[in-house]
């Protein structure tokens, strides 16, 4: 799927309370890291990552701006495994209900989505060019 748009604005705001419902803070702050992002293709896809691991293909894109998956999953966590421009391996583990950001994406490699002990829905936004 493609973007109506070719500007992508994602805001981050870190909010630090000894309260649960995040009320009088004692420390709040915008990231605005990227906002100069100007992809010319992205889209947002629902992808179930099985045990065994899920290969999300970045075939259609030269480079990456934005790899962003959130684990919609309440009780299990999923790892994101890629290469980052330097062909280095990455990972990350994403607990149950969080969301990873990622700006140093190689493109060529293709993601894998490996769940803990049982299958997770997630959901992954992909900008670039």
């Amino acid at each position: 799927s493609c973007v109506a748009t070719k500007f992508l604005k994602v805001d981050v705001t870190a909010t630090l309370s000894k309260r649960s419902d995040y009320g009088s803070p004692k420390a709040k702050t915008d990231f605005d890291a990227y906002e100069s992002i100007t992809p010319t293709d992205g889209g947002l896809e629902l992808v179930t990552a099985d045990t065994g691991g899920t290969t999300y293909s970045l075939a259609k894109y030269t480079t990456i701006d934005v790899l962003i998956v959130k684990n919609t999953d309440p009780t299990n966590y999923v790892t994101v495994a890629f290469q980052n421009a330097a062909a280095s391996a990455q990972s990350q583990k994403i607990t149950f209900g969080k969301t990873g950001v990622f700006t140093d994406v190689l493109a060529s490699s293709a993601p894998v989505l490996t769940a803990n002990s049982a299958a997770v829905e997630c959901e992954v936004f992909v900008a670039g060019t």
